[in-house]
């Protein structure tokens, strides 16, 4: 074999080496290096930006990758507008990044994002425009028991509704079945427009071992033009306590559609930030301290006279 007749033989084993290579990438998106890179992009699992298809089942496929191969990211990223109409869990140990100016377009009735523990979402605009939507944009559901030590976050992102309706949740933690809670969270640097409630904390009584959302910390938070800004449900104490939560920070401005702006049962939380506009509100006490409250602290513009506290040794300045 002479010397041409061998490099054409190397040439051409090359070239069918990088066109099997390269099939193998598109058939089997898993098969690239994502684990030296650190993460996967949902594209590479089928998502189409702007092609009016649901992009969240390859999402969750995303998300299912990167949680059995221990990547640990899931990238949704770019200027570009997504479409989910299925939900999303984020599996434990992994965080969903967005891109500041991605937008997810949700269609239809149905929680959007379920967080497990050690599970993350950053960055983002998730835009509600549908008037059938009655759920929740985020939910933290307190059978993952939630715990110091998780590193469960959620930061940086945009939850707003442009239906017009005010209807649905943004962000929903939930205690309710024997033995769960939601402890040291941390929400920080939100805008939340335009929904029924805007965040929702509740503990639900157990008979037998306890429940409770304690200790977490919202901070850098906008809420604006939500029914209800901040809902809080529970006790003072065991057996469905919602107690310790922290608002720091944050900015609330009402619209014409705001019924309230704080609802609060537990103990000892903590709530500082600005009001605004309060003029525009038909109920003149929109800050209302349940008779299961006790010991929490506001620090807020409003005087007292706008507080109504059926609580015992709450603080308000």
């Amino acid at each position: 074999m002479n010397k041409k007749t061998v490099f054409m033989v190397v040439c051409l084993s090359f070239i069918t080496t990088i066109a099997v290579y390269s099939a193998m990438m598109y058939l089997f998106p898993g098969s690239a290096d994502y684990e030296k890179q650190g993460f996967v992009h949902a594209k590479d699992f089928g998502a189409v930006p702007g092609d009016e298809k649901d992009d969240g089942a390859s999402i969750q496929e995303a998300v299912d990758y990167s949680a059995e191969h221990n990547i640990g990211t899931v990238k949704v990223t770019g200027g570009e507008r997504y479409r989910m109409e299925s939900e999303v869990v984020i599996k434990q140990g992994v965080e969903i990044e967005f891109g500041r100016k991605t937008v997810v377009e949700v269609v239809g009735d149905f929680t959007v994002f379920t967080l497990e523990k050690n599970a993350s979402i950053i960055n983002g605009v998730i835009e509600i425009p549908d008037a059938s939507f009655k759920s929740s944009v985020i939910t933290l559901d307190g059978k993952e028991q939630f715990w110091s030590w998780e590193t469960t976050q959620i930061h940086g992102l945009t939850l707003i509704n442009t239906s017009g309706e005010n209807s649905g949740t943004g962000i929903n933690v939930t205690a309710d079945q024997t033995n769960e809670y939601v402890s040291f969270v941390d929400f920080a640097s939100l805008t939340i427009v335009g929904f029924n409630r805007g965040i929702h904390l509740k503990a639900v009584p157990s008979d037998e071992d306890p429940n409770f959302v304690n200790g977490n910390r919202f901070t850098n938070v906008t809420l604006e033009d939500c029914v209800e800004c901040i809902v809080m449900e529970g006790a003072v104490t065991v057996p469905n306590e919602v107690s310790g939560n922290q608002f720091t920070n944050m900015q609330i401005q009402p619209t014409d559609k705001t019924e309230s702006i704080m609802i609060v049962s537990g103990t000892n939380n903590y709530f500082q930030g600005m009001i605004w506009d309060i003029q525009l509100l038909s109920n003149n006490q929109p800050i209302e301290l349940k008779d299961q409250s006790n010991g929490n602290t506001i620090m807020t513009n409003l005087n007292a006279s706008y507080i109504r506290d059926n609580g015992v040794n709450n603080t308000y300045e």
